[in-house]
């Protein structure tokens, strides 16, 4: 999984304003965070906008503000966790973002959930010193990543294609091997990201392979 972005700015009113740069829901992975059971990434970065984008009605921030993000509401199943990274932070607790320019990066973390539900965060951001007015509220929405099923089709002209079905816009590898003898056999074919559907495919020849075991990773 790549880094996503929130972008913040203000308007031309002097309100704070929030830019989701990514579709939603945005697939979770495992987590690999030791302590963090589920799904759970550190990937999405809070970022302080560095162009003023006029026909949006989005300008830079000042530098004379101080900047935190407060937890307005979260579904049953899904956690943020608080900035020393100690505890899921509660409704109504702030989050330290700071001065800009800012690249904060929190962890979001779907501690129950099920693959293909959605599950959300409401936040908003909030200026300590008074420059700007909050932000509205803005919500992100997440779902678990499912694990891939993989289908593996004879295409008559010397070729495999292997389809996976999983989440959409999740990050599945295919992976190959000519053996199952130890782990060291199985070799990245091909790295994929899931249609809209939640498929995506790979096709390789057959050509001097006597036989050959395909395997799906998600990230």
């Amino acid at each position: 999984m790549g880094e996503e972005e929130i972008d913040f700015g203000q308007s031309a009113a002097g309100q704070l304003k929030a830019h989701i740069e990514f579709d939603q829901p945005l697939p979770l992975p495992h987590s690999i965070f030791p302590g963090i059971s589920g799904y759970a990434t550190g990937e999405i970065g809070l970022h302080s906008t560095p162009l003023d984008e006029p026909s949006n009605d989005f300008f830079q921030l000042s530098t004379a503000a101080d900047f935190r993000f407060i937890l307005l509401a979260k579904d049953p199943g899904i956690e943020v966790w608080n900035d020393d990274g100690s505890a899921y932070m509660t409704n109504g607790e702030s989050f330290y973002v700071g001065q800009p320019p800012f690249d904060t990066h929190p962890v979001w973390n779907i501690t129950t959930g099920t693959p293909r539900n959605s599950y959300t965060l409401t936040l908003k951001l909030h200026d300590i010193n008074g420059v700007y007015s909050d932000s509205a509220p803005f919500t992100i929405a997440f779902t678990p990543i499912a694990p891939a099923q993989l289908a593996i089709h004879d295409n008559g002209d010397d070729t495999i294609t292997v389809t996976l079905q999983g989440t959409a816009g999740a990050e599945y590898i295919i992976e190959a091997a000519g053996n199952l003898v130890g782990p060291s056999n199985w070799t990245n074919v091909s790295t994929n990201i899931a249609a809209n559907d939640g498929s995506a495919s790979y096709t390789e020849t057959k050509a001097g392979r006597a036989q050959r075991f395909y395997r799906c990773l998600n990230h």
